[in-house]
């Protein structure tokens, strides 16, 4: 075999290993953007089904309290009133604290589960 023949295999062996390091890479990276797209949805599916039923909850308490306060001031309607005035005063708190409290963290939890330094990525 000359030495042509050599370098000639040798550069074929070469060209498929790199052929077959960029396909497994490639690989990989669908595999974790697939992942990531998948734990985003499950994430987000989860967060929805604790929402929903945080919001059954805090509806009857809300219903509760206000017959409650109305059983109190014998006018069921004040207490109503007195619940939707203190719903009124926390969207205000909200909206004024917004950025920190809400905005911010979100954004920092988006970040970090969709960053490429995730530990639950590394399966």
């Amino acid at each position: 075999m000359t030495v042509f023949e050599q370098v000639k295999d040798t550069s074929e062996d070469v060209f498929e290993h790199a052929k077959e390091y960029i396909e497994a890479q490639w690989e990989l990276g669908v595999l974790n953007a697939s992942y990531k797209a998948a734990d985003g949805i499950t994430s987000a599916a989860t967060a929805l089904i604790f929402i929903v039923i945080g919001m059954i909850a805090l509806l009857f308490m809300s219903v509760s309290l206000a017959f409650f306060i109305g059983q109190h001031f014998n006018s069921f309607a004040l207490g109503f009133l007195y619940v939707g005035m203190l719903y009124v005063i926390i969207a205000i708190l909200l909206w004024l604290l917004k950025d920190k409290y809400i905005k911010v963290p979100l954004i920092n939890s988006f970040l970090k589960k969709f960053s490429s330094g995730d530990e639950n990525t590394k399966h």
